[in-house]
């Protein structure tokens, strides 16, 4: 009786069932079934008492409740919980095996993902939905030319190509140092004027022994301690000024190693590259979502060439240990090249990399003005890095920095700011910051490039310098000497 009740909005008024001697009174309805509970009333005084009890006989009927209504207005209708997931399921119309994997190609990702939780929040897609025109290109145009860009380069052509380049550089250091062999009497001007001249026939001969040397160059580039002015001035137009390999190449490459063509990877891949470095060069693109891209390559054959030209290497090094020309016993060459060693090997495996610019970008999450690209894995392999396209001006061309109004103060007291966390919070840090790895963003913020070469300093290193900072600061020289 107390469903029914409840179902139809009846209510009670003065209702007493009486056993023994007890009266029942009138129960009160609404108007929709008052008429047929006079009725059911009648039939209850109607039925014999036995054992001063009495028993209720309904008959009960579910009725069709009213519609819930949505916040739109709109009816919502139930449906089972397996008609959603039906039709919440992808329609497939085309599946292709991608790195030998069978995956969706028509709208859903190419490659597998990795379920675990993003390191860092990726941002959304920029607004415009094509790339930019670049202001000017740092590519030469095609390395085609150049004899180490063959594929059937032999090893015997290869070493008597660097011996012949490192007895040159001998003989022509050994003339600019020489006061003999300047005509008219030795001047300090005219050394400078001829080691300019050796410095840039030495970045033509590094250009044409290829991208060992290239990034052996680049790394000199920061070296004034070790290098003349005149050439380290010269080997910092090795920094992006390399020449780029075919694009026939590049796509074929990018092809072997993602397991799928260009077309289905990318909405849109830019065949000219943006920019071309010593172990490989950068391609702009678009993905099928709409995010803007860039796609680095690494050059063919690269480890093949590091094989023959490091055990060369060694040998160089030790010729200049030996050598009072290049130094001798007051520079660690053996050191220097079995450093060189471990970072070249480590450059090119580009999984490596993607994982250091994870890591680092989780350092600096919490820091507004220093950027960090984004790691696309899914278009990611040992060979081929895909990053957040992320452009700015090179922190070096101090005109486009001033013509926009940017505050160059503030730049380089945020570039200070950054490496001071690295060294001394974090641990890690970008070991190879020449200007073309870093750039400045429209709002002043540092991006951060290329990140193969990175360091790791130890807790315990790190807390030495920081007290050998704050002796510093504080111009204390007892805590000072304590600290070094």
């Amino acid at each position: 009786m107390a469903a029914i009740l409840a179902s139809h909005g009846c209510y009670l008024r003065n209702c007493e069932l009486m056993n023994q001697g007890r009266t029942m009174e009138t129960l009160s309805f609404s108007s929709s079934i008052s008429n047929q509970f006079v009725k059911f009333e009648r039939q209850i005084h109607n039925l014999p008492m036995t054992d001063k009890s009495f028993r209720f006989q309904v008959d009960m009927q579910q009725t069709e409740s009213a519609p819930k209504v949505g916040i739109n207005g709109r009816a919502i209708k139930m449906v089972p919980a397996s008609e959603v997931v039906k039709r919440k399921a992808p329609a497939t119309s085309k599946v292709e095996k991608v790195n030998g994997v069978k995956q969706v190609i028509n709208g859903a990702s190419i490659v597998r993902r990795d379920n675990s939780p993003s390191l860092v929040k990726k941002p959304k897609p920029r607004v415009s939905a094509e790339l930019p025109p670049l202001e000017e290109l740092n590519v030469l145009p095609s390395d085609e030319s150049f004899s180490w860009a063959n594929e059937n380069y032999s090893t015997l052509q290869r070493t008597i190509d660097v011996w012949s380049f490192v007895l040159s550089l001998r003989v022509r250091v050994l003339l600019d140092n020489a006061k003999w062999a300047y005509v008219r009497g030795f001047t300090e001007d005219k050394q400078k004027k001829r080691r300019r001249k050796t410095a840039s026939w030495l970045r033509e001969r590094v250009l044409q022994l290829g991208p060992t040397f290239i990034k052996l160059g680049q790394l000199s580039s920061t070296r004034s301690d070790l290098f003349p002015r005149e050439f380290v001035d010269e080997l910092a137009k090795l920094q992006d000024r390399v020449p780029a390999f075919s694009p026939k190449k590049a796509r074929s490459f990018i092809e072997s190693e993602l397991g799928a063509p260009i077309k289905v990877l990318f909405k849109e891949f830019e065949d000219q590259p943006i920019a071309a470095a010593s172990l490989g060069q950068v391609h702009r693109a678009i993905l099928h979502n709409g995010e803007k891209v860039v796609v680095k390559v690494q050059r063919p054959g690269l480890r093949k060439l590091f094989d023959i030209d490091l055990r060369n290497l060694k040998l160089i090094a030790e010729y200049f240990q030996n050598s009072e020309t290049f130094g001798g016993l007051t520079r660690d060459w053996i050191g220097i090249y079995e450093e060189c060693s471990t970072i070249l090997y480590q450059e090119i495996d580009y999984i490596n990399e993607g994982k250091n610019a994870d890591r680092f970008r989780r350092d600096f999450r919490n820091i507004k003005w220093v950027r960090v690209p984004m790691v696309f894995w899914d278009y990611t392999a040992t060979k081929v890095l895909t990053l957040e396209y992320v452009p700015g001006i090179k922190i070096d061309q101090l005109a486009a920095l001033d013509s926009r109004g940017y505050n160059r103060s503030r730049i380089s007291s945020r570039a200070v700011e950054a490496y001071l966390i690295q060294i001394l919070k974090t641990g890690f840090f970008h070991a190879d910051p020449h200007p073309g790895n870093l750039a400045i963003d429209v709002d002043e913020a540092i991006i951060y490039y290329d990140f193969g070469m990175m360091g790791d300093i130890k807790s315990f290193t790190r807390e030495r310098l920081l007290g050998l900072f704050y002796a510093v600061y504080e111009k204390d020289a007892k805590r000072l000497c304590r600290a070094s």
